[in-house]
């Protein structure tokens, strides 16, 4: 009798093992399924995120190609006569210092083929300053040592350069420079030793 017992004992010990054993074996499969589709989640969050950041880098970069500025400016250039100025209309990008940028205009020469350069174009525009609505303009040698004379020719490239400047608001008079220095004349006939306010007269009507 005692024989039996112990062998059912043994029976149900081993069977109760067995039963634990699955479970813990279904418990590890599930944990590992549930880690794996963590990952998976994980993983396509990670996905989503880069393609939202790059989604909404390309959309930076549309709206910062759109919000790029751009101004009209008015440079003034000769006519066929030397006698008086003729306005052209650029299209510019906006900068920090829209008098420089119509200068370089200035020096580029017209695109009308009825109007006529009144600046070197070999010349070089080495800034401008403004100070008490005095716009202090340093060109380099070229201003003078290429200028091709004339008392005609030289009035132009001085009322141009100032006529030019004086469209902004800010600026009232022209102080000519060369190499940042004032200088008596560009060529001979005018002076440009003082600040020069700008010539309505000169303008073609």
């Amino acid at each position: 009798m005692k024989r039996t017992i112990t062998l059912l004992l043994i029976v149900a010990l081993v069977s109760l093992l067995t039963i634990l054993a699955t479970g813990c074996e279904d418990e590890a499969n599930k944990n590992a399924s549930v880690s794996e589709a963590q990952k998976y989640n994980v993983a396509t969050d990670a996905q989503e995120s880069a393609a939202t950041k790059s989604g909404s880098d390309a959309s930076k970069g549309i709206a910062g190609a759109k919000s790029a500025k751009a101004v009209d400016i008015t440079v003034f250039f000769s006519d066929d006569q030397s006698e008086y100025l003729v306005p052209e209309t650029r299209h510019i990008a906006d900068t920090e210092n829209l008098a420089v940028a119509a200068m370089e205009e200035l020096i580029k020469g017209p695109a009308e083929s009825d109007h006529y350069a009144t600046v070197p174009s070999e010349t070089s525009i080495l800034g401008v300053e403004i100070n008490d609505r005095i716009a202090y303009v340093s060109f380099s040698k070229e201003l003078i040592d290429k200028h091709w004379g004339g008392s005609s020719g030289e009035l132009m490239t001085i009322t141009s350069i100032v006529n030019t400047l004086t469209e902004f608001d800010d600026i009232q008079k022209v102080q000519i420079l060369i190499d940042g220095k004032v200088v008596e004349t560009i060529a001979g006939h005018s002076d440009v030793s003082r600040p020069l306010a700008r010539d309505e007269t000169k303008i073609k009507k």
